[in-house]
């Protein structure tokens, strides 16, 4: 995963730094998405733009932007790879 810049690799870093915010819960929409066949095999790319709004605070929202393959792993199931997640403005 990418943030800010910053690249975090497998589950545990991930999960470590999204649970490096402050907040307590957060709810998201999705104003617009694409999604197309993607560079492997089997594979899709997605992009997403939506809005986040942490601890019900309709106030101060975010909005954001991701983009991320899902590609298949070769045991008949799928993983996310090159998932890139950044907040805008």
């Amino acid at each position: 995963m990418t943030y800010g810049g910053q690249v975090f690799y497998g589950i545990e870093d991930i999960k470590d730094k999204i649970e490096s915010f402050a907040f307590k819960s957060i709810n998201y929409s999705i104003n617009d998405k694409d999604i197309q066949i993607g560079p492997v095999n089997g594979s899709i790319l997605i992009s997403i733009i939506g809005q986040l709004i942490m601890d019900n605070n309709e106030n101060e929202r975010f909005t954001f932007f991701q983009i991320f393959n899902i590609c298949p792993n070769g045991s008949g199931g799928y993983y996310i790879h090159n998932d890139i997640f950044r907040t805008m403005g």
